[in-house]
């Protein structure tokens, strides 16, 4: 499937600031400032990998998502060599969910606006839940991005 529509142009990636940055401070393995920290302790490599995991937790979760909630962009998706580049099977996703959630004929395609505002407010009521779920399951002498994998391997056989 083609879908390089949806990333034509930019589209701003959005956290909630608190979650962004408790998400960057815990998880999050590239640092935009500082080392690197090792994927045993922070099992999202990038801001954007855990981004969409927030919502793919939000739709396993079946949240609402939550519209009009206070974020702030921390990167942008699109063409150009600043902007974050999704992965084709993320975008696929991200598409898919989208024409589920809002009700899209099978033979129309979302608007790529709505595909990622969609998402980024998925992901501000998913990430909450997400780093509550893995504060929960922590063990704190197994490495995070095991009990993130076991997390996510639940997840999927339900």
């Amino acid at each position: 499937m083609d879908i390089s529509f949806l990333t034509a142009r930019q589209h701003d990636l959005r956290l909630p600031k608190a979650i962004k940055d408790k998400a960057l401070a815990s998880f999050v393995s590239n640092q935009p400032i500082g080392p690197h920290r090792p994927s045993d302790d922070a099992p999202f490599r990038r801001m954007y990998d855990f981004w969409f995991a927030s919502i793919l937790w939000a739709e396993y979760k079946d949240l609402s998502p939550v519209n009009g909630a206070a974020t702030e962009k921390f990167v942008s998706a699109g063409p150009t060599t600043s902007d974050a580049k999704l992965e084709d099977w993320m975008l696929e996703l991200l598409l898919l969910i989208a024409v589920h959630r809002l009700k899209f004929d099978v033979n129309t395609l979302p608007d790529p606006t709505q595909v990622f505002k969609l998402a980024n407010e998925l992901a501000a009521v998913g990430a909450p839940s997400l780093i509550e779920a893995l504060g929960n399951c922590l063990d704190l002498m197994e490495p995070q991005l095991y009990t993130t994998v076991a997390l996510f391997r639940e997840a999927a056989s339900a």
